[in-house]
């Protein structure tokens, strides 16, 4: 009988070691150009190789960064990173503790939507990616380090295979993922008091598709199915959540709308509440409900 296998999925996301690896890559690659500037001597009449070399250290620090959030991704103690640089673990967490938590913060929710009042008037929408370069999109930029990695071996007689980048990157497997989407959920609650609706619904969704892809597999989970059901409810909760939220806003006006407010939360502070107004449409957009306050009611005026 021929032994089942566990299935890859290319919508599955790289675990976190392989894009804390494919940064360092990126950071990699990025100072072995710049440092081609050095090898030529320029006939420039104002040659700045202190200037240059100093941009160098900086971006070797960031290497260095990118090196130990690898290793602290990969389970490595302080004591660890502290003993490769043959310095002690307070000082290598004190030297490299802001880097190793702003990449897991952008871990747990890279991508971010800021509403942002424009200085021409109106709401503004801005979503970035909060991961370090090269790891927004991971494929893009490991088939990018493919070619160049070949090119450079091939130019000094080495073989480094086809998929020297690539190769090495692991996606997760469901019950990995499903792990992040915790850690994703909690990340939210912190960062709102109360978290976006569409935003949780997203999460949900994408853990019932995990728990399906569990109850599917060639070793099944018992209640696979049952928590895929589950995640289901939870997310179309969430989207009823959203749509009633968003079909009340807009027939409040913005009084009404932050009256609303002083009455749910009469001793709590979760403004403010009415932080974008759109000038065109006498709009508001309230930032704790992730709505917009008044089309409706500004129609009908």
């Amino acid at each position: 009988m021929k032994d089942k296998t566990e299935p890859t999925y290319d919508d599955a996301p790289y675990t976190e070691q392989s894009l804390a690896q494919l940064a360092l890559a990126a950071t990699a690659q990025d100072l072995a150009d710049f440092l081609i500037g050095f090898v030529a001597v320029w006939r420039t009449s104002e040659p700045r190789p202190v200037e240059d070399a100093a941009r160098f250290v900086r971006r070797a620090q960031e290497l260095l960064d990118r090196a130990v959030i690898v290793q602290k991704a990969g389970g490595a103690s302080w004591e660890d990173i502290g003993d490769d640089l043959e310095i002690t673990r307070q000082s290598a967490h004190a030297r490299f503790r802001q880097a190793v938590e702003e990449w897991e913060v952008a871990v747990k929710r890279p991508i971010v939507t800021d509403e942002i009042y424009g200085i021409t008037g109106g709401l503004e929408t801005r979503t970035y990616n909060r991961m370090p370069a090269g790891t927004a999109t991971p494929d893009e930029t490991a088939a990018y380090l493919d070619k160049w990695a070949i090119a450079h071996a091939q130019a000094d007689g080495r073989d480094v295979g086809e998929r020297p980048v690539s190769g090495g990157l692991t996606r997760m497997d469901p019950l990995l993922e499903l792990m992040t989407l915790t850690d994703r959920s909690s990340a939210l609650r912190e960062e709102f008091l109360a978290p976006p609706p569409h935003l949780m619904a997203e999460i949900r969704e994408r853990a019932a598709v995990l728990w399906e892809r569990l109850a599917a597999g060639p070793h099944p989970h018992r209640d696979a199915k049952k928590y895929a059901a589950e995640e289901r409810e939870k997310a179309a909760t969430y989207r009823a959540q959203d749509a009633h939220a968003k079909a009340i806003a807009e027939t409040q006006t913005p009084d009404q709308h932050a009256g609303e407010h002083a009455r749910r939360w009469p001793k709590e502070i979760y403004g403010p509440y009415r932080t974008f107004p759109d000038l065109a449409t006498a709009r508001d957009w309230c930032a704790h409900c992730n709505v917009w306050i008044g089309t409706a009611a500004a129609a009908r005026e």
